[in-house]
């Protein structure tokens, strides 16, 4: 059975993304593609031949992202961010963690407490775990803090089932305009390299998307662009505008269409009342896929090449669009609800502007509801 809502994916600008990427690097750096949370929303299914193709690493979140990706087949590097230690213990602790080793999953290392129990289990399983140490260079979320990196590596190097294999960090303010933040958290991190003994035989990596277009010197051995590779600036405040093509392009079929008379009111809350008899019709897109209800009588959506308003609030399944002026509209009519052209209304960083949030927050949102469909 077709799906109500179809995510149109498109292949070429995700390659194109990517070189446009790839010509910010120098030769010898190397990209890992971030392809967490289902690919930010555009799935990760489809998109891994692709991506496989064209990335060096890829890096995701948790070990259930990283074990889905080792049983799909993939077998190149792959990166997890989070620690295989976080919510899990006993048995279940044990069992992940050989299990990430087995599939030879590069692990995050914060704290000497994860480099007992890696060690312990990778001893247990006759194996070497490769793990990279993150340092919490002034973001304050994970990371060891730098003063302890070098204890913490020094714990790590002497593990023979533990091979410290790289060193990382994250940036908190690359996007912004003003990279002083990100300069000096440079800093911090390559100078916690220095004091756990230098950079030799270490790959090193902190650029994210805004770093691997705006902050060359972030570099390194290896950058990790996400949001960037499907085709949006990280932000508006970015210093250097790349030509990125969004991929993603959302769409449903107008499932009903009837006139109201005037003075009827609309959904949720009766928050819309038509000012004339008007003809409405309905669109099979609500929260529970993602689409904010913050768009409430806010966003457009475009069918038959015009765009048209919503009216009322987003329902959990469906919104109401006013067709006053599509009025040769039909039922099965395709709408499309998100836009792959930046400069349109319903683009995903105009439906972000207007709901006071980042685009991140709009594309990852997008439910399991909708099939993703892969296009040139």
């Amino acid at each position: 059975m077709e799906s109500y809502l179809t995510a149109h994916i498109s292949t070429s600008a995700i390659e194109h993304n990517i070189r446009l990427l790839r010509a910010c690097l120098p030769p010898a750096t190397k990209l890992c593609a971030v392809v967490k949370a289902d690919c930010y929303g555009h799935g990760l299914t489809n998109l891994l031949g692709l991506l496989s193709r064209h990335a060096d690493w890829l890096a995701v979140t948790n070990p259930e992202e990283a074990l889905t990706l080792r049983g799909l087949g993939y077998e190149r590097p792959l990166l997890m961010f989070f620690s295989a230690c976080v919510n899990v213990e006993g048995n279940q602790l044990r069992d992940t963690l050989a299990e990430l080793i087995a599939q030879n999953v590069t692990l995050t290392i914060v704290s000497p407490a994860e480099v007992v129990a890696v060690a312990q289990v990778a001893r247990e399983v006759g194996s070497v775990a490769d793990v990279h140490v993150k340092v919490d260079s002034g973001m304050g979320r994970s990371g060891v803090l730098p003063e302890a990196a070098p204890g913490l590596m020094d714990m790590a190097r002497g593990e023979p089932s533990i091979a410290v294999t790289g060193m990382y960090t994250h940036f908190a303010t690359a996007d912004e305009t003003d990279k002083s933040y990100a300069r000096r958290q440079l800093d911090t991190f390559l100078a916690a390299v220095d004091a756990c003994g230098g950079h030799s035989g270490l790959c090193l990596h902190a650029a994210n998307s805004a770093a691997t277009i705006d902050l060359p010197q972030a570099h390194l051995d290896m950058v990790r662009p996400g949001i960037a590779i499907y085709g949006y600036p990280p932000s508006d405040e970015m210093v250097r505008k790349l030509p990125l093509k969004p991929a993603l392009r959302l769409t449903g079929r107008l499932m009903q269409l009837k006139t109201l008379p005037a003075g009827h009111k609309c959904g949720y809350g009766l928050t819309y009342t038509v000012p004339a008899d008007t003809l409405v019709g309905l669109v099979p897109v609500g929260y529970a896929d993602g689409y904010p209800r913050c768009l409430s009588g806010r966003a457009t959506m475009r069918i038959r090449g015009r765009d048209v308003p919503l009216r009322g609030r987003v329902a959990m399944d469906q919104v109401i669009i006013d067709l006053t002026d599509v009025p040769d509209a039909t039922i099965g009519d395709e709408v499309e609800i998100i836009s792959n052209d930046q400069a349109n209304p319903h683009s995903a960083e105009n439906l972000a502007r207007l709901c006071s949030t980042i685009t991140y927050e709009i594309i990852t949102r997008l439910g399991n509801r909708a099939r993703r469909v892969l296009e040139d």
